[in-house]
């Protein structure tokens, strides 16, 4: 039987939350048929051989040649369902109708895509987690646009206007700024996934240095990104005042080990965040 809905999950190295995820996906109820494509991108701790125990279908990405925005079309030509759902590999469904919400909205043709809720793991990172409640609330509207971490699409859309290939970060954002005046992007806090990053100083280096460059990225396409409108001055200058804010509000949550890693946080998302804006605008200011 062909499928409805394709569920996507891009994954490399995830066997330490897959498994719930898989878990929390096949449980739905309620739902249109949908089938769970798993696009690995060379795991090598354990994920292909978890994979192989659920009813997955499994296809393989090359990791040198990885894009977020080359795995999203990859799994658009290979699925077989009208919609697609992405699903990141540490976003589990927090209920069995996550999927039926999630889908619900295409039922008005009018609706290109539709994105959920992003609920923080209690404990795992406090200072995310402020951002996410604020960003992910349990009522419309959302702070963004769209996110392709718990979010749908339709196939064909995806199909007439791919993913831009080349973005290092927040394709999925670039994608809805290029959404048509007839087509609507809906948020439905309803279908929830648990989502968290490590407090990690390596994982904010990484992806407030990605997030710089696709700051320029975008820019150079005439978009601006939600979080590009700081300059470098003012992302190096202007943020003590924030920084000492949020000190504050972990303070009063109780949340020490977060507040001793802020300093770690302060630094990478000021200065490593700069040096992909200033990298981007090199690598990037020529244009097309």
């Amino acid at each position: 039987m062909t499928p409805a809905v394709s569920v996507v999950i891009r994954c490399r190295d995830e066997a330490a939350h897959l498994g719930s995820v898989l878990e929390a996906v096949l449980a739905q109820s309620g739902a249109p048929a949908f089938e769970v494509l798993a696009l690995d991108s060379g795991s090598r701790d354990g994920t292909l051989d978890l994979l192989a125990r659920h009813p997955v279908r499994v296809e393989r990405l090359p990791p040198g040649s990885f894009s977020f925005g080359r795995a999203l079309n990859r799994g658009a030509a290979l699925a077989g369902g009208e919609v697609l759902v992405h699903l990141s590999a540490h976003c589990r469904p927090l209920t069995r109708d996550w999927l039926a919400a999630l889908t619900a909205p295409f039922a008005d043709a009018g609706v290109v895509a539709t994105f959920g809720r992003q609920v923080p793991v209690p404990g795992v990172n406090p200072i995310e987690a402020i951002a996410m409640e604020r960003n992910f609330p349990p009522a419309p509207p959302a702070r963004v646009t769209f996110s392709n971490a718990n979010g749908a699409l339709r196939r064909a859309a995806v199909l007439a206007r791919p993913f831009d290939e080349d973005i290092p970060a927040a394709e999925d954002h670039l994608w809805a700024c290029g959404v048509g005046p007839a087509e609507r992007i809906v948020y439905v806090p309803a279908a929830a996934v648990a989502h968290s990053h490590p407090m990690t100083f390596r994982e904010w280096r990484f992806r407030f240095y990605i997030n710089g460059l696709a700051v320029e990225y975008a820019r150079r396409r005439g978009v601006e990104l939600p979080w590009g409108g700081d300059t470098v001055g003012g992302v190096l200058f202007g943020r003590v005042g924030a920084f000492m804010r949020l000190a504050g509000t972990l303070a009063r949550s109780g949340a020490l080990p977060a507040l001793a890693r802020l300093p770690s946080y302060a630094v990478a998302r000021t200065f490593w965040y700069a040096r992909g804006v200033r990298e981007g605008a090199r690598r990037y200011g020529g244009g097309r």
